[in-house]
């Protein structure tokens, strides 16, 4: 076939669904018996040829017959064009969502790990009655102020399961607002981990996105980060 011409309808192959079954073919007509199958039932194997990938390699070979005339450049221009098109493919299969399943361990918890500042959390989740436990201490006794509490609670809310889990966390570094945020996360993951229908209320809060502000390093021939010495006339 001339690959510098497109091809002809007649010039194309036509392909079959073929099962092939596998036995002795030896091409003898003086023996009978010879293309008898003796092998068990369920030890012969079968093999099937599928039309759809010939006719992709039909289609493939239709969109670049004109590009392709025997050299050495039509080759590579070949092989770029294809390059670039599995690059698209990957491109589009990269963009689509991931799928979340649910990752609960033997005890019937779920872990998330959250952080915030210089402080770090880990928080563990389980079906309960809303029992709060930060490092082994009630939940009041630890974060004496009310807005601490509630910006722990806050994924809680917005899945609408205060009562229904018991919360484990234990978490190190940072100030009690820092800690706060971790656990925050923290709880918020585990959620995640949990169920993953309890993700979009949460993101849409976001919830899901850990704070990337951190406090400014001090500078030299400054009083902290910003701040000046006070100016003296004389």
């Amino acid at each position: 076939r001339n690959f510098s011409s497109k091809p002809t309808r007649k010039d194309s192959l036509r392909i079959h669904a073929v099962s092939l079954y596998q036995g002795d073919y030896n091409d003898d007509d003086n023996e009978e018996g010879l293309w008898d199958d003796d092998s068990p039932a369920d030890q012969k194997q079968t093999w099937h040829i599928d039309p759809s990938v010939g006719a992709k390699l039909d289609e493939q070979e239709e969109a670049t017959w004109w590009l392709y005339d025997g050299t050495q450049e039509s080759r590579d221009a070949l092989a770029e064009m294809r390059k670039k098109e599995a690059q698209k493919n990957r491109w589009i299969q990269n963009s689509l969502a991931p799928v979340r399943v649910s990752e609960i361990d033997e005890r019937g918890r779920a872990y998330g790990r959250g952080s915030r500042k210089t402080a770090q959390a880990r928080v563990w989740i389980q079906p309960g009655v809303g029992e709060v436990v930060v490092n082994r201490r009630e939940f009041v006794s630890y974060f004496p102020r009310e807005s601490d509490r509630e910006h722990v609670l806050g994924p809680l809310v917005a899945t609408q399961t205060c009562g229904k889990f018991d919360v484990t966390a234990t978490v190190q570094g940072g100030g009690l607002r820092g800690q706060a945020g971790a656990i925050r996360l923290g709880l918020a993951r585990a959620l995640e981990k949990y169920d993953p229908d309890f993700r979009p209320p949460m993101k849409r809060l976001g919830m899901m996105t850990r704070d990337p502000r951190m406090v400014e390093r001090k500078k030299v021939g400054r009083v902290k980060a910003r701040k000046s010495p006070q100016w003296v006339r004389r």
